[in-house]
């Protein structure tokens, strides 16, 4: 029988690392939400990591799934699965990453904090950096390593040996101190580490010492919703228009967020693989192996 029919149902799948029942119950619930607007049977299935989520989808035994980004490129990379509905997290539906520098650096910014605006492109901005070591988050950040990292790649500035500070937080204090580093990367546009109460409260002059040098594009998508690929057309534009009609319901919103994994979905809306570009061209400049990245 073809797939959503009764018998063959279609799967969703979710993460859970310690198989939270409320996430799994949730899960459930958003399945027969899902076959209610959708005309179509739809069941769920939590993992507690997502590699056996893509040998599923190999099996053609998962349909549909939430992926973050890095996880994604790698499921598009080898034909498994194709996005579908983009997650609005706190506000965005995408983000960025910002590069910082203590001022006593001398570090010229571009970046004008009152428009949001860049006054040069990247390889103009962040040609000032050449041979300087970077504080970095850690090397699976994707805000404060990849797209960081990957943009001066393509731009093909050459950098010392980075330090990995383990949070974005930590990047900032090393600038602010000196002598680890330079110059760093954080995430941005959805927040500003710089302005963490943490940070704040024993570096209160943090965004006057520390200022953004030059901020990215909200390139780096959140955890979206995917769908295996080759799953029939008709069978796509019902779940498309189920998902949609899902988020317009009182419990819609809190529903996916926390089948999301207590993941905050502010809104949803349709997307394109073309969305995830930015970040792919980041990934192929440092040469990474994503799949040994699955989970990021």
């Amino acid at each position: 029988m073809p797939v959503g029919d009764p018998t063959n149902p279609l799967i969703l799948a979710a993460v859970s690392p310690d198989l939270n029942v409320d996430v799994v119950d949730a899960n459930t619930f958003l399945a027969e939400r899902i076959s209610q607007f959708s005309g179509l049977t739809v069941k769920s299935r939590v993992f507690t990591s997502y590699q056996p989520v893509l040998e599923e989808m190999a099996e053609r035994r998962v349909h549909i799934a939430w992926l973050p980004p890095i996880t994604y490129l790698y499921a598009s990379q080898i034909g498994l699965a194709q996005v579908a509905i983009l997650v609005n997290h706190f506000g965005v539906y995408q983000y960025g990453s910002q590069f910082l520098a203590n001022t006593t650096t001398e570090a010229v910014p571009y970046f004008d904090p009152i428009s949001g605006l860049n006054s040069v492109d990247a390889a103009t901005a962040l040609s000032q950096f050449s041979g300087m070591r970077p504080c970095w988050v850690e090397p699976g950040s994707i805000s404060g390593y990849i797209l960081p990292a990957g943009i001066l790649a393509l731009n093909g500035i050459q950098i010392g040996e980075p330090a990995f500070t383990q949070s974005h937080s930590g990047v900032v204090r090393s600038l602010y101190v000196k002598g680890v580093c330079e110059f760093g990367a954080t995430f941005s546009i959805s927040g500003d580490p710089r302005t963490a109460s943490a940070v704040l409260t024993d570096l209160p002059d943090a965004i006057e010492r520390i200022p953004i040098i030059w901020r990215t594009d909200a390139v780096i998508p959140n955890l979206n919703i995917v769908y295996i690929t080759g799953l029939p057309e008709d069978r796509v534009k019902a779940l498309n228009a189920a998902f949609m009609q899902l988020a317009q319901q009182t419990d819609g919103l809190p529903l996916l967020s926390l089948a999301a994994g207590n993941y905050q979905v502010d809104a949803i809306k349709p997307g394109d693989d073309s969305l995830y570009d930015p970040l792919r061209a980041a990934v192929d400049a440092l040469g990474l192996r994503i799949q040994d990245m699955v989970g990021k």
